[in-house]
């Protein structure tokens, strides 16, 4: 392991232990849960829209693995402030960038997983 990725290991292990927005919120606008069957990641999404209809909050609770629970974390903090349409536009390469690890096809499903459900939010 090189020196990038032993620093991209340690920030996701570090938003999987100290999330900086998982919580659930009270009032939201907009819920949408995601599960992996495959390993039983899983996590609800909570979104909170302001009057232009930007995200003014945006927040997960769940449980799974680094990489799923320090996605989400990941996530929720790059959507915040985003109008909906630009939310919209985030791709799975986005996130997976966002990780600064080159993610496999084994895990790439708990990678995405928060994606999935704000794509799936977002759409309604």
């Amino acid at each position: 392991m090189n020196m990038d990725d032993e620093i991209y290991t340690q920030n996701i292990l570090d938003r999987y232990r100290r999330p900086k927005n998982k919580r659930t919120m009270e009032n939201f606008d907009a819920r949408e849960a995601g599960v992996n069957p495959s390993c039983g990641d899983s996590l609800v999404l909570f979104l909170k829209f302001d009057e232009m209809g930007s995200i003014e909050d945006a927040s997960f609770d769940g449980e799974g693995c680094a990489i799923s629970q320090a996605s989400a974390d990941m996530l929720m903090g790059k959507v915040h402030g985003m109008r909906r349409e630009e939310a919209k536009r985030i791709t799975k390469e986005d996130v997976c960038g966002m990780l600064g690890i080159s993610v496999g096809p084994a895990r790439e499903k708990c990678a995405l997983l928060a994606w999935g459900a704000l794509q799936s939010a977002l759409a309604k």
